[in-house]
């Protein structure tokens, strides 16, 4: 009887997880998030940035680790993922040359997003870049040519991190 209760708490908790991890379509966020910095980009003169794979993976490890931590800190404790370049260079990005990051976070609803819920939310979180001289900087920088972005949820405290890489090879 108490391996059934047990199996019982861990279905119920992965359940209560992964509807949790369904409220947000991180992946169409990130479509929104990067199509208004690259708008911003092209209303500023600026080549439209691309994307690169060992950008995502550090941005999304980083993006872990200060939902974790529960504060914005560029680097990390881990020796060979201190830096933005350290990490990106972890995630095999040995050919880039230059790289920057920005970090956010917002408070988040306990809901599932709609389309409209995800353009609001991406705007929010684009204007908190915006609004910032040091992350318009990185996010108008004509030497960058990639980026990727990177989110975390923290459901208990209704936020949701954000990282985004920028990179020139």
């Amino acid at each position: 009887m108490k391996t059934h209760f047990t199996l019982f708490l861990f279905v119920i908790s992965l359940l209560s997880f992964s509807q949790n991890q369904n409220k947000i379509d991180l992946e169409k966020l990130k479509t929104k998030v990067y199509q208004l910095v690259n708008k911003e980009r092209t209303n500023s003169d600026r080549k439209v940035l691309g994307l690169d794979s060992n950008l995502k993976k550090a941005a999304d490890d980083h993006a872990k680790y200060i939902a974790k931590i529960q504060t914005l800190s560029h680097e990390q404790t881990n020796v060979k993922k201190q830096s933005p370049r350290d990490r990106v260079y972890f995630y095999g990005g040995n050919s880039f040359v230059l790289v920057g990051e920005n970090l956010l976070f917002t408070g988040i609803k306990d809901q599932i997003y709609s389309e409209t819920d995800l353009d609001a939310l991406a705007l929010k979180m684009f204007n908190l870049w915006k609004k910032s001289p040091n992350h318009l900087k990185n996010i108008l920088d004509h030497q960058y040519f990639y980026t990727e972005i990177g989110f975390s949820i923290d459901w208990e405290n209704k936020k949701i991190y954000a990282v985004q890489l920028f990179g020139a090879k």
